[in-house]
């Protein structure tokens, strides 16, 4: 579906256009999460996690997608000393029924030029009260950038004004159980069941409730368009975009903030020695590479997390594990499954996953096995050996809370640099102005 309203092109589809892939592409870092997302929707299309009947691929600019790759390119003219005029937009993923998971990735061209400096922000003991919002783009292109993200909110106000009560299309048994059950929950939880409650005063007209609706869950949000959009006023809507903390998040913290840190796949630092020494570790200890493959699996990780995880989205990530083998070689209970070698039972010892969007996530080792190297392996198997499900451009991420000092250090000692902070936010689609 193609919009034309007000000079902007509004794109919703259920796929990725190559031409979109491409030219996220060549946004990166910043476009990351959006475009492995995008990637991810595009080469597991029917995996019950890449697409869903209610999946959304939103595109907004006053340009084509087709123009903006051109100019990105080199391809058009330019205005100003020959350089390429600088087209803007943006750009988003949105599955509503993913509930309580992650529904939505955003991101803008603006990203490209925030300024960020890792010495300053939460937990740095910097102040940061305005370094997050500052961009090196003069302010009316940041304003356009705002326009297209803001587009983008008014789309998915459609889209959940539209999402039915029962889903259908999810799959079979349990699982899609599960998954309506969530959907129930989440209708109320984003207030989408009911029009928002009015309040009247003596010398006022009726105005939106404080349980406003509907609500979307949005991930890897960067801190620009939080300051720009969310904690500033918008000037074509005259107020704030409103926005909530997830649920997860404990009442006594207003908000949690993660670092995006990065790596090159063909960078990553496992020397050989360690590597040495991991297998004799692994060796001694009955240690044995593996995947997270079984509901058993499943129900160990979600035990150590605060984070939902549901068990279907588990089972079918990308996953790197370390089991201790236990059983002489014999099935467990569940089975060996997903054509693994038998004598592959035991606990987990350690593993991690490559979420929908690339990131390194649920990285965990248990308590009697840190110390001893399994996390950075860990870590550096599962991009490099899952990256090429998404793409081939070599990048690696993962979102570190700012106060998760053992991650941070993981993280840097296989190489990885701080690109810039995100957070999850709830955001209120009816602050964000007419649906689209």
């Amino acid at each position: 579906m193609t919009i034309t309203k007000e000079g902007l092109h509004l794109l919703d589809t259920p796929l990725p256009s190559s031409s979109l892939l491409t030219l996220l592409s060549q946004h990166l870092p910043h476009s990351l999460p959006v475009l492995r997302r995008l990637q991810y929707a595009a080469n597991f299309p029917d995996n019950g996690l890449g697409t869903t009947p209610y999946s959304h691929v939103l595109y907004a600019s006053r340009f084509s997608v087709e123009e903006c790759l051109a100019t990105r390119e080199g391809k058009a003219d330019g205005k100003g000393e020959g350089k390429p005029e600088r087209k803007h937009f943006a750009a988003a993923f949105v599955d509503l029924s993913r509930f309580p998971e992650t529904q939505v990735w955003v991101y803008s061209s603006l990203e490209d030029y925030g300024v960020f400096d890792p010495e300053a922000g939460p937990g740095t003991g910097v102040s940061s009260a305005d370094v997050f919002g500052s961009h090196s783009l003069p302010e009316e292109e940041a304003r356009e950038c705002d326009g297209y993200l803001l587009a983008l909110l008014r789309r998915m106000k459609t889209i959940a004004q539209q999402m039915p009560v029962h889903l259908e299309g999810l799959g079979e048994g349990a699982m899609a159980e599960t998954r309506q059950k969530n959907w129930m929950g989440a209708r109320e939880y984003l207030c989408m069941n009911t029009p928002s409650p009015s309040i009247t005063t003596s010398d006022s007209e009726p105005r939106p409730g404080p349980e406003q609706g509907p609500k979307v869950m949005i991930g890897s949000l960067a801190e620009i368009h939080r300051h720009r959009l969310f904690l500033s006023p918008n000037p074509t809507l005259g107020h704030t975009v409103k926005m909530h903390k997830t649920a997860n998040i404990p009442d006594d913290i207003d908000w949690e903030v993660c670092q995006k840190w990065l790596f090159r796949t063909e960078s990553l630092v496992f020397s050989p020695e360690k590597e040495a020494l991991l297998e004799k570790t692994m060796a001694e200890e009955g240690l044995v590479w593996d995947s997270v493959r079984t509901p058993k699996d499943v129900r160990l990780v979600q035990s150590r997390t605060a984070i939902k995880r549901q068990e279907d989205t588990l089972l079918g990530l990308p996953s790197v594990a370390i089991r201790k083998i236990t059983g002489g070689g014999e099935r467990g209970e569940e089975g060996i499954g997903h054509g693994e070698e038998k004598g592959k039972e035991g606990e987990m010892v350690a593993w991690g996953f490559m979420a929908l969007d690339g990131t390194l996530m649920t990285l965990h080792v248990e308590d009697q096995y840190r110390g001893k190297g399994l996390a950075k392996a860990v870590a550096c198997k599962v991009m490099t050996d899952h990256i090429r499900d998404y793409g081939n451009d070599g990048w690696g991420a993962a979102d570190v809370f700012v106060d998760n000092v053992r991650s941070q250090g993981v993280c840097k000692s296989i190489g990885g640099r701080v690109g810039w902070l995100l957070s999850w936010a709830v955001v209120d689609l009816a602050t964000v102005g007419n649906a689209l």
